[in-house]
């Protein structure tokens, strides 16, 4: 999950999954030791000092990814693995039918070239996870396909980079004594739960365009 497209310049990952979430520890830091939103200095900063912050906001959003693959890791393990895995797993009627599983194992066979017949419920973690960077790669060929799919994958990595910032400033919040550390808490839980529904929402979208690719 989370796979960022390339080639494609600045575009809505860049801005869901890294700079707002960058934005966002950013500006718990700063309510964290200074005590005040600084509104003030927001009104007195210009197009450079903007510029400046946008950049420092989007190197914010790289690191807390670190924290990110952390917390999305512990949640999905706690829930049985990834939701692209749930098929494999025979927790599949989450997102799909029994028969549109079995359509997926004969489209993963006749489309992918891969040198053996697939069983899917047979194969392992990892390589299940390679075939479905391939589903993915094979969808993504296919704009008017892969479109609503990266929306579901942007809005996830939105919601896993907000609650990775939350808990984050929760943490820093808590160690400073202040009283709405709980509230920070809170947000990362409902992002944690908003992220679960995308994830689930990814791998549903992304086997069903799959299986809609010309033959």
């Amino acid at each position: 999950m989370s796979e960022k497209r390339e080639g494609k310049g600045f575009d809505f990952y860049e801005y869901a999954g890294i700079l707002a979430p960058g934005a966002v520890v950013l500006t718990g830091v700063y309510l964290v030791y200074s005590g005040g939103l600084g509104v003030g200095a927001l009104k007195d900063m210009g197009v450079g000092g903007l510029g400046f912050a946008t950049v420092i906001a989007y190197v914010a959003g790289h690191l807390i990814q670190a924290v990110g693959n952390g917390v999305e890791w512990i949640w999905w393990k706690a829930w049985g693995g990834w939701p692209t895995d749930w098929v494999r797993t025979n927790r599949h009627q989450k997102l799909i039918s029994d028969e549109q599983l079995a359509a997926l194992e004969t489209r993963v066979n006749s489309r992918l070239g891969l040198p053996s017949p697939v069983k899917i419920q047979e194969m392992t973690e990892r390589g299940w996870h390679g075939v479905t960077r391939q589903i993915h790669a094979a969808v993504s060929c296919v704009e008017s396909r892969i479109r609503r799919v990266e929306v579901f994958n942007g809005n996830y990595g939105l919601n896993r980079g907000i609650a990775s910032s939350l808990l984050v400033i929760a943490i820093l919040a808590a160690i400073n004594g202040k009283p709405w550390w709980w509230m920070a808490l809170v947000g990362s839980g409902i992002a944690l739960s908003r992220m679960h529904r995308f994830g689930k929402h990814y791998a549903r979208e992304l086997f069903v365009q799959f299986l809609q690719l010309p033959a």
